[in-house]
């Protein structure tokens, strides 16, 4: 198992409407704790819990979530499907409670693609603040900040193959925001002001939104998954993805990540 060496890394209109109640202010955000890039590298391999890098935020394993070879080290696994939940739940903290600006980001690999109505989306982030998914289709992706200045989900014109590793990422600065495959932006530039909702008291969970409106899991496996409360710029976002290709070649850590908290 690789060693953790880390330098400080540091849908549906019918789910607003699920949850209409607004709270004031993200607890996560810059002005409150600074720059924060929270990371999960999946590494554990044995247990039902996996823990944060930066911050030792806990995530459950709900379902049938197993431990599979990753891009790095290890991954998780999921095939949840209605009535069979699988998913990763980090219960509510104030560090995931981010309404301002937002990077989200993870190296996956959809054993298939999402195929039929929206209900079968592959959920990667899902918290009552904002999502990332794969919608069914082409391989395109989907998010959602809800009650920001543009309603409703946004979808990337790029895409990600069934079968193959892709890093996948949301950028958002609070003004604009964009979708990047593989370290490239697909050419997106969404016009979206903040702040966004602030729900402190719902959990973060990766893998599924199990939700009674909205049962859609990720079939596939999920790895080096992150999360900042700021806008990473384009030159850091490469940076992750070629220090992790690098190191993944040589099969070992042999590298830190840059100092990307400032």
């Amino acid at each position: 198992m690789r060693a953790q060496v880390l330098t400080i890394l540091c849908v549906f209109l019918s789910v607003s409407l699920c949850f209409a109640v607004h709270a004031a202010g993200g607890k996560g955000n810059v002005k409150q704790l600074g720059k924060q890039l929270y990371v999960w590298h999946f590494d554990e391999g044995k247990g039902n819990q996996t823990e944060e890098a930066t911050a030792g935020l806990v995530g459950e394993f709900n379902g049938n979530v197993k431990w599979a070879e990753g891009i790095l080290g290890k991954a998780v696994e999921m095939a949840g499907s209605v009535g069979k939940a699988d998913f990763i739940e980090v219960e509510h903290s104030d560090e995931v409670d981010i309404d301002e600006a937002i990077t989200m980001m993870a190296w996956i690999y959809p054993e298939e693609l999402p195929a039929g109505g929206q209900e079968n989306k592959f959920t990667i982030f899902f918290k009552n603040t904002y999502y990332l998914q794969i919608e069914p289709g082409e391989g395109k992706f989907a998010y959602y900040f809800y009650d920001t200045s543009s309603p409703g989900y946004h979808i990337s014109n790029g895409k990600v193959k069934a079968k193959e590793w892709s890093h996948v990422a949301l950028i958002w600065d609070g003004s604009e925001a964009g979708f990047y495959i593989n370290g490239e932006s697909d050419g997106t530039a969404i016009a979206q002001k903040g702040p966004g909702r602030s729900m402190p008291d719902r959990a973060l969970k990766f893998g599924g939104e199990n939700n009674g409106c909205c049962p859609r899991f990720f079939q596939g496996r999920i790895d080096e998954l992150m999360l900042a409360n700021y806008a990473l710029t384009e030159a850091e976002l490469q940076k992750i993805i070629n220090d992790t290709l690098a190191v993944s070649a040589r099969g070992k850590l042999a590298t830190t990540w840059g100092n990307l908290k400032r």
